[in-house]
């Protein structure tokens, strides 16, 4: 592979350090090998990528998609009908979107059949372009429960511990759970908790032992309260999350993936949309708001999720996700972060989401300013995963 540069650029690291300008950034066999000043570049024998001043800095991470869902009002109900190949085909299709958005990683949290799983290892092994996915393969519901369409129906402890093992041997990254029901799809509504905290238990400690994360799906301040009981690694939503429970976060190492985007998405639609819907939408989103507001202030890893695969909201729209926790106070610069490294760090993926010698050359070079403006991500000039430019 050959040696390639980007010139003349401002660096943004991932971690959160000052922009540096006037920098060069080298890669080779698709691993960064240096980073310095143009001044000291030696640019022999090197494709050279003008930056001519703009930003370079990680490719983003998507930490809560599903991307085998269509993401159309009826699409989580749609999924159980369909052949699972044309499940497999627009899940691919979702990862190539993601990546033609900047977005070089994602972590897709429940997939039909778990054909996530299939398609990381595609992208893995050369036969996909996209973006590069951390699969939960089906997620853990009690029987009737939310996310039934995309998962695995299970009660009690020792079945849970069953279907936790089965899910890793298939290849699972992660596990998921939907301990609460969720504002739409098929399956348990409400917020009324639907797992037992054994049941929760015996799935954090089984995956912790097979040495990967739990991600729960958590809407209400009792699933919540329950979900850190149980020693969950991520929790997913969050909505209603009080100041007590976000100081438990924090204190627990506990990140949060609130996923503002799909009911921006609805209430956008709302004259085309039925009441009792736009209601339920419109309640959860003011709570939403405020206890993600208060989770920032507090200081919990807010990681940012677009849900992608919900209605209305179809994969590659990671920068309005952006740009509604920074309405919510966090900087442009802290969201590039959660973003970046705080995002690979929490799923431990040691060699993305920061820009340093020995690590993944996953770049995104972007004309503008990211941290004057955040939208500058949405159209970059230049997107390279594992050292390809796209």
């Amino acid at each position: 592979m050959a040696r390639v540069a980007i010139t003349g650029a401002t660096i943004l690291d991932g971690p959160g350090s000052d922009p540096i300008s006037d920098q060069t950034i080298f890669w080779e066999t698709g691993v960064i090998s240096w980073i310095g000043p143009d001044s000291e570049a030696i640019l022999d024998k090197t494709m050279i990528i003008a930056a001519d001043g703009g930003t370079v800095l990680p490719g983003l991470i998507d930490s809560h998609v599903h991307i085998s869902l269509a993401p159309t009002l009826t699409g989580i109900y749609d999924i159980e009908e369909e052949p699972v190949a044309r499940t497999l085909i627009r899940a691919a299709h979702g990862a190539g979107l993601l990546l033609r958005a900047g977005i070089t990683t994602a972590r897709d949290v429940g997939s039909r059949e778990g054909v996530a799983i299939d398609v990381a290892a595609a992208q893995r092994d050369g036969d996909l372009a996209g973006a590069r996915i951390l699969a939960a393969g089906r997620g853990l519901t009690p029987p009737g429960g939310h996310g039934q369409a995309m998962g695995v129906e299970v009660r009690g402890a020792e079945e849970v511990a069953a279907a936790v093992r089965a899910e890793h041997a298939r290849g699972a990254d992660l596990i998921k759970l939907f301990p609460t029901g969720g504002v739409l799809g098929a399956g348990t509504h409400g917020f009324d908790v639907v797992m037992t905290l054994d049941e929760m238990r015996a799935a954090v400690e089984t995956a912790h032992e097979l040495d990967i994360h739990v991600a729960a799906h958590v809407h209400g301040t009792e699933g919540i309260e329950v979900a850190l009981d149980a020693g969950i690694d991520t929790i997913e939503h969050g909505t209603g999350a009080t100041r007590e429970q976000s100081e438990r976060m924090v204190e627990n190492g506990v990140a949060m993936v609130p996923t503002l985007l799909p009911l921006v998405a609805l209430r956008q639609r709302e004259l085309d949309l039925p009441r009792d819907l736009m209601k339920r939408a419109n309640e959860v989103a003011a709570v939403q708001s405020e206890s993600v507001a208060t989770a920032i202030e507090v200081g919990v890893r807010v990681l940012p999720g677009t849900d992608a695969g919900t209605p209305f909201n179809p994969p590659g729209q990671l920068v309005q996700e952006m740009e509604l926790l920074v309405e919510l106070g966090m900087s442009n610069h802290e969201v590039i972060v959660a973003s970046t490294s705080a995002a690979a760090d929490t799923f431990d993926w040691d060699d993305v989401g920061v820009l340093a010698i020995g690590n993944v050359a996953d770049l995104l070079l972007v004309d503008d300013d990211p941290l004057e403006t955040l939208g500058t991500l949405s159209w970059p000039a230049s997107i390279i995963q594992d050292g390809v430019v796209i």
